[in-house]
């Protein structure tokens, strides 16, 4: 058996969930990391070591020290580097070796035919034999006039990498394989200088962005295999009568001071005269409790480090500058078949886990991801990550020394030294996402809705307030008035990242959703759902759905308050999601 190289990384404890050990076990302590194996040619040599850099702490990466050749040749060593290492994840990309023409007959190394039955024994053998999850990588470009001035007794052309990509892409289609889109990532970043002088390998600058991509895509794929759920929330009658027990013993221990408080008061407008002589006001007012936030980057900044190429849709990784302290991280999806600019959800995700739950199936009230409901729907999809979630954990004041709660308290700290809130960043920073999304000539910047659960259905109807360009707002599992969390006790139903400075001085959350109208807005509630408390919801309802009325627009606005359900995401309510947006973005 040829020798494997192995290349061990340091457990910095990414994940909380793990799968049973398989294969060679990591010697450190905590959850198993997970296993990846590359596969490929000498590209995945120049790549491979700058992935096991890059993915120090959060997998161990399994290459190879062999050139992997034709397809031909890793169909026939496939047991040796892939099966026997048990692998979680395996990144293939084969190719390059097969499209070599032989100068002295013109003849393939192995023929497309060929090529694409190899590719498809080679998938089956990997399902057959692993759990891995599979991603394949196409063929990266050829620089034509450098390859052939290299000699040597055979060629290649960039035709044939594009003709045999382009039937290796509708196989992986077919079986239901991502392809990773190394050949765009490529075309992406001048060729010309990430390529070496024989028009085929790369520069180090090169590998290195090959190496950024190529991590990228594996550890998406890692995040959505080990994503494991929260436990439900408890509900139906049993679940009920508990809740209203606990409550009424918090309700008692609320002092008699904080019982006595007095806050600002929400005047519902007349008639559309009224508010819109009251609106600007209200407006300053949100704003300003959002704290002094710097102006945003002018036009939008980003870079896109992977492409993956799935069912019905592209995924594309981004990483948008918000001008301020970093990157914002996102996924981007795009529906296939489009005639013309699509309508566009702007997906903000809640406490756990970050904008990957956008792809991971049976989450968010359904067995298909939401991200590709969407897209079949034919919405293009931005899933931008909040601050300390994602590729953003570690970001904070202290660097990679904190996560969590503690990077969330020290980004509320600072930011408060900079009179600013972290919640107005937070807002500040989904702007950033929406500008970047109106931006993109797939999406037609009339028709973008904004959602998301818990956090991320604050998220929404906070930016939905604030700004205008979002068309239609559906929240999810937190439609919360400030001064019910008070009377119930709940304060602690919600991080400090979620406070605004002085707002009920004013009035309450009320006056922040009365800016929504007259745009679409759904709001769907269990009444068991302490961060949200019913009374408040009633509150809110009234109110709102007052405003609403003035403006002669009482459609637009609903409120569905479920009777014995928790902080749950459901199945019904994931239809009324989906209808609300259909009736207001798809006329």
């Amino acid at each position: 058996m040829r020798s494997i190289v192995t290349v061990l990384l340091i457990v910095v404890g990414l994940f909380t969930a793990s799968a049973p050990t398989r294969g060679q076990a990591d010697a450190s302590p905590g959850p198993r990391l997970p296993r990846v194996v590359l596969i490929g040619d000498s590209i995945r040599l120049g790549y491979a070591p700058r992935v096991a850099e890059r993915l120090s702490g959060k997998a161990v990466v399994v290459s190879s020290p062999e050139n992997g050749g034709d397809s031909a040749n890793v169909l026939a060593h496939l047991d040796e580097w892939v099966v026997r290492q048990k692998p979680d994840v395996v990144h293939l990309n084969c190719g390059l070796h097969d499209l070599k023409r032989a100068k002295q007959d013109g003849r393939h190394q192995v023929e497309i035919n060929g090529y694409i039955d190899n590719l498809r024994k080679i998938v089956a053998r990997i399902r057959e034999a692993t759990d891995a999850v599979l991603v394949f990588a196409d063929t990266t470009p050829i620089l034509d006039e450098r390859h052939a001035r290299r000699g040597g007794d055979f060629d290649r052309t960039e035709a044939d990498v594009r003709r045999y990509n382009s039937a290796a892409v509708a196989t992986m289609a077919e079986l239901g394989v991502p392809v990773h889109d190394l050949h765009w990532v490529v075309e992406q970043g001048a060729p010309e200088t990430m390529l070496g002088p024989d028009g085929t390998h790369y520069t180090a600058a090169g590998s290195d962005r090959l190496s950024e991509a190529v991590a990228d895509c594996v550890l998406r794929q890692v995040t959505v295999q080990r994503y494991r759920p929260l436990p439900r929330p408890a509900s139906g009658p049993e679940a009920a009568v508990e809740y209203r027990k606990t409550e009424a013993q918090r309700d008692a221990l609320v002092p008699e001071a904080y019982r006595r408080l007095k806050f600002g008061e929400f005047r519902i407008p007349a008639d559309a005269g009224a508010w819109k002589e009251q609106r600007p006001k209200i407006l300053q007012t949100v704003v300003d409790s959002l704290g002094d936030l710097p102006p945003r980057p002018s036009p939008p900044r980003a870079r896109i480090i992977s492409r993956e190429l799935r069912p019905g849709y592209t995924l594309e990784k981004v990483a948008l500058s918000n001008g301020v302290d970093g990157e914002v991280s996102a996924l981007m999806l795009v529906p296939e078949g489009r005639k013309g600019p699509a309508p566009a959800i702007l997906w903000l995700h809640s406490s756990t886990p970050d904008k990957t739950q956008a792809i991971i199936p049976g989450t968010n009230g359904g067995a298909e991801s939401l991200g590709e409901t969407f897209v079949r729907a034919g919405y293009a999809v931005l899933s931008p990550d909040a601050y300390w979630h994602g590729d953003r954990a570690g970001t904070g004041p202290s660097g990679a020394s904190e996560s969590g709660r503690t990077e969330q308290e020290d980004l509320f700290k600072l930011n408060l030294w900079l009179g600013r809130t972290l919640w107005g960043m937070f807002v500040r920073d989904d702007q950033v996402a929406l500008d970047y999304l109106c931006s993109r000539p797939e999406v037609d910047a009339s028709r973008i809705g904004a959602t998301g659960m818990s956090m991320g259905s604050t998220r929404a109807w906070w930016l939905a307030a604030v700004d205008e360009r979002v068309a239609a707002v559906v929240a999810v599992a937190c439609l919360t008035r400030y001064q019910n969390l008070i009377a119930h006790g709940e304060l602690r139903a919600h991080g400090v990242y979620y406070f605004a400075n002085g707002l009920l001085r004013h009035f309450d959350s009320e006056g922040v959703l009365a800016l929504i109208a007259p745009r679409p807005f759904l709001a769907l509630t269990g009444d068991l759902d302490a961060g949200s408390p019913a009374d408040g919801v009633r509150a809110l309802e009234r109110s709102v759905g007052g405003a609403y009325q003035a403006l002669g627009m009482g459609d637009h606005f609903r409120s569905i308050l479920y009777p014995e359900v928790g902080h749950a995401y459901t199945p019904e309510m994931r239809a009324e999601m989906l209808a609300w947006f259909k009736r207001w973005l798809r006329p």
